[in-house]
């Protein structure tokens, strides 16, 4: 006679009607969007494992299912932010168009805007955190090379190419960093017109 078996590891398990995976992603979500909150508030120092907790409701155990530290809840976090920040850029920057380079400007000032916890995550924190140093450092290639590629594909140069490129994404950075502090008081148009004119500059400098 054979006896039912007990479901494998390999097989969802259902409670309350969701499985074990689609709960566990639940509470990483939930971690994410606590951390946002509270750099949205108080800037990424405010971030802690047992702050992060409190606000999603959750104990440490649960923080540890998915991070193994605050560091690398942070660098989750960029990374996820970066992403969608360089998605919408490329689908753009790559469209064979006269009227690109402003397209451009509007769709990253119009991200900036979105939603300004993850602007200050991706564009303010990094100047502030040193935690966020590294992930910078390996994030900030796809926009450069977004840039070179396409922006500047122009400049035969490959140097010059880069230079441009390195220029004005870390140049910007700095720019939208001071608008979101407050530190630079400018209109929604104006940094557009300024992101437009940029482009041209770089581009006639190497002509």
């Amino acid at each position: 006679m054979q006896t039912e078996q007990p479901p494998s590891d390999a097989e969802p398990r259902i409670w309350g009607g969701t499985t074990l995976t689609e709960r566990r992603e639940a509470r990483r979500t939930a971690l994410l969007e606590a951390a946002l909150d509270l750099i949205g508030e108080s800037g990424a120092g405010a971030v802690t494992m047992r702050a992060v907790c409190r606000r999603a409701n959750l104990t440490d155990r649960y923080f540890y299912e998915s991070f193994t530290s605050r560091d690398e809840l942070l660098d989750v976090l960029y990374r996820q932010i970066a992403d969608e920040f360089l998605d919408p850029m490329t689908a753009f920057a790559v469209a064979d168009d006269p009227g690109r380079d402003r397209a451009l400007a509007e769709v990253l000032v119009n991200k900036v805007l979105e939603d300004p916890r993850k602007s200050r995550m991706f564009l303010v924190e990094p100047y502030s955190s040193t935690g966020l140093g590294q992930t910078t450092i390996s994030v900030m290639p796809a926009f450069t090379r977004l840039m070179q590629d396409n922006l500047f594909a122009h400049i035969e140069d490959p140097v010059r190419r880069r230079l441009a490129a390195v220029t004005m994404a870390s140049g910007n950075a700095g720019m939208f960093s001071a608008w979101l502090n407050g530190t630079l008081r400018a209109t929604r148009e104006q940094v557009i017109d300024h992101l437009v004119q940029s482009i041209a500059a770089y581009r006639s400098m190497y002509r």
